[in-house]
């Protein structure tokens, strides 16, 4: 799979045939007649994937672009369409100026464009001061949280396969044990009563977890506890003199 785009420009036939899937661990749409990922998806004729949580779909999009249970996600419906590219792209400023990974139009936003603006008496330069009010922004993880996005071999009984993987993880301070989790993309043998004890293989690297349930979007959740697949960058611990 290749590197993240920034931003992928897709039509209804292309998210048709793309069936595009978005990853809330990393942020990323994934779509998947490419193999390839992007952080933000823009649809030039207004169409939404299917498959996504669509909670605002009942309400008229916030000013044509967006909708709320659809993250990085824009539209343009027109029939301002220079007013709406000029808005999208104030958004896609608003994220990289505080280095965030998740932008979402608020549904309260949305519920109250719907219930108040009229078409065609958008006040663009208005709504353009108040991106940062109006969308929920966010960063993908924490600074002490690891990530892994790349290939492992996954063996579930007697039967393994290569797989691509994405997999975070955190130390719990609570228990005293490293927590991981993460999406394997992909079919896998076994998987037909779960959840399952898998074990997840990264170069030399390997550590026993559960695939606990199907992804929407056609994958598996695993989970483990304990040292993960994936290296870790060190970690420092500073105990006090007595």
């Amino acid at each position: 799979m290749s590197d993240i785009d920034d931003v992928a420009f897709l039509d209804a036939e292309r998210i048709a045939g793309l069936n595009p899937s978005f990853d809330e661990s990393t942020h990323t749409w994934t779509l998947q007649g490419e193999q390839s990922r992007a952080r933000v998806l823009i649809a030039t004729d207004g169409a939404v994937p299917d498959g996504t949580d669509r909670d605002g779909l009942g309400l008229a999009p916030y000013l044509g672009v967006a909708v709320h249970g659809v993250p990085n996600y824009f539209l343009i419906t027109g029939p301002d369409v220079a007013a709406q590219k000029s808005y999208i792209a104030k958004c896609l400023q608003v994220m990289a100026d505080t280095h965030a990974t998740r932008i979402e139009v608020r549904h309260s936003t949305q519920r109250y464009f719907a219930e108040h603006e009229r078409s065609g008496q958008i006040r663009w330069r208005r709504v353009a001061r108040h991106i940062r009010r109006a969308f929920d922004i966010s960063s993908d993880t924490a600074v002490e949280d690891d990530v892994y996005d790349g290939d492992a071999t996954v063996h579930i009984d007697d039967a393994s396969c290569l797989a691509h993987v994405r997999l975070t993880g955190h130390f719990e301070p609570i228990d005293g044990h490293y927590h991981w989790q993460g999406t394997i993309l992909g079919q896998l043998p076994g998987t037909d009563k779960l959840p399952q004890p898998a074990t997840v293989t990264v170069g030399n690297r390997s550590a026993t977890g559960r695939i606990t349930e199907r992804t929407s979007q056609g994958g598996y959740s695993v989970v483990g506890v304990g040292v993960p697949p994936f290296a870790l960058d060190a970690v420092e611990v500073a105990f006090p003199v007595r």
